[in-house]
């Protein structure tokens, strides 16, 4: 039985015979995770300040990594990582090769139920151009261009409303475009900031795109 031939294009093969772009690659993605970490430390001094159930801080934080999100690598820190099924209460910072960074603030079932009116009290402020809502159709999906997820700048009030009391679930994610990274750091640490204050005691902010 005669072998498959591999056939590339030139392209193709001026890439599988250089070795330095993976090494670049994996270099790059050492040092986002170094910067996660120290954005971990952060957030743990942040929460100093905020006064949020022990059980939802009692998992602490976690950094995960991975080659393939619909084909690209990532980089995610959980911190609050309370995912109990249908009673979720997290924030997620992602990293997304050659798509963009994001702090999503998750919450289903009781924490939900619990933050409801601080979410509709904050709704001005939520309304930013790079911010967007998920509440349908698979919830752990993570691409803000996805259809699940609609700009919150397109709806209004009382139609936020009845999403954040009839949804299974909510995610509100506030998002930058990768061509932003070397200001990524100070740009997350304001998207946490404003989660937490925001389901903390409202106070007025606002998110850098």
């Amino acid at each position: 039985m005669q072998s498959a031939k591999i056939q590339l294009s030139a392209e193709h093969i001026k890439l599988v015979t250089d070795a330095g772009w993976i090494l670049t690659k994996n270099e790059i993605l050492a040092r986002i995770k170094t910067a996660f970490e120290a954005l971990h430390s952060w957030q743990q001094h942040t929460f100093e300040s905020y006064l949020l159930p022990v059980d939802i801080l009692k998992p602490g934080g976690k950094i995960s990594r991975g080659e393939n999100y619909l084909g690209l690598p990532w980089i995610v820190l959980d911190n609050p990582r309370h995912f109990i099924r249908g009673n979720v209460f997290a924030i997620r910072t992602l990293f997304w090769w050659g798509r963009f960074f994001s702090t999503t603030l998750h919450l289903s079932g009781n924490w939900q139920q619990k933050m409801e009116q601080k979410l509709v009290n904050a709704f001005e402020q939520l309304q930013q151009d790079n911010i967007k809502i998920c509440y349908s159709n698979d919830e752990w999906v993570h691409d803000v261009t996805a259809p699940s997820y609609t700009s919150l700048k397109l709806m209004n009030k009382e139609s936020f409303r009845k999403i954040i009391e009839e949804a299974p679930f909510v995610k509100i994610v506030a998002y930058t475009g990768i061509e932003n990274i070397e200001n990524a750091t100070e740009i997350l640490k304001q998207q946490f900031d404003f989660f937490m204050k925001l389901i903390g005691n409202n106070s007025q902010s606002t998110v850098t795109r």
